[in-house]
């Protein structure tokens, strides 16, 4: 089984942002990174993948991948940001090639897999949002790496493209390792398989999405509510102050 560890530190400066942030993940799973604004979440991910160079190390299956050359590198991981306007009128197969730059992608399979085949020839600016978040993964697919890192990918998205994203990376946590920063802590009870939960740089809790207390919810982010079930799925319903 493919795993991925992570122990990493990192600073802006004097600013600390991670602290000795440490957790595996396997192929197989869906990992979800959750917390309240400023937790250090999206420097996490950008940490693992090489963006910014973090004290600590990420391996996976023993290969330190902060050491390789970008070309090694992104055969082991790749990162989707959060979704933003295209600037350039590349078209949708252009742009999804554009993830192969360092291997040899299969771009038909990526653009099947996320629905977007048939369309490939039309420019990348016409699409809507959710459909550009598709073209993002497709492009993270196109790179075939073994695992990807997604930071907010259901961020602006109404609720049938965001269910409809999730719906994929869950089938694709069956073939890769699966991370995602998500703020949406219901779509994270629902679709991942554990939750790391990040506090001011730290990891403040970890488990499993049936495992995560109110307590625990109410202590990070300072906000009372209730855990119910509704068919079948844990639901985190925020209580009103009262005035």
């Amino acid at each position: 089984m493919s795993r991925l560890e992570v122990s990493v530190s990192f600073a802006y400066g004097e600013r600390e942002a991670l602290r000795e942030v440490e957790f595996t993940a396997e192929r197989g799973e869906f990992l979800a990174v959750i917390g309240p604004n400023g937790a250090g979440k999206s420097t996490l991910l950008k940490c693992m993948v090489g963006i910014l160079r973090p004290k600590g190390r990420v391996t996976f299956d023993g290969r330190n991948i902060l050491e390789l050359k970008p070309r090694e590198r992104a055969k082991l991981i790749t990162y989707v940001p959060q979704s933003s306007i295209p600037e350039f009128a590349f078209t949708i197969e252009e742009f999804v090639e554009l993830g192969t730059y360092a291997t040899r992608g299969d771009v038909e399979g990526a653009l099947k897999r996320v629905g977007l085949w048939e369309r490939r020839g039309e420019q990348i600016t016409a699409l809507s949002g959710g459909e550009y978040q598709l073209a993002l993964i497709a492009r993270a697919l196109a790179q075939g790496s073994e695992t990807i890192l997604l930071d907010e990918p259901t961020s602006h998205l109404d609720i049938n493209h965001a269910l409809g994203i999730m719906e994929l990376l869950r089938e694709l946590s069956g073939e890769k390792v699966i991370i995602a920063v998500l703020h949406d802590l219901n779509l994270a009870l629902r679709y991942a398989d554990r939750l790391i939960l990040l506090h001011g740089g730290r990891k403040a809790w970890e488990g499993k999405p049936d495992e995560l207390e109110p307590e625990i919810i109410e202590r990070v982010y300072g906000v009372t509510a209730r855990i119910v079930e509704v068919d079948g799925h844990r639901v985190i319903l925020p209580e009103l102050a009262k005035v």
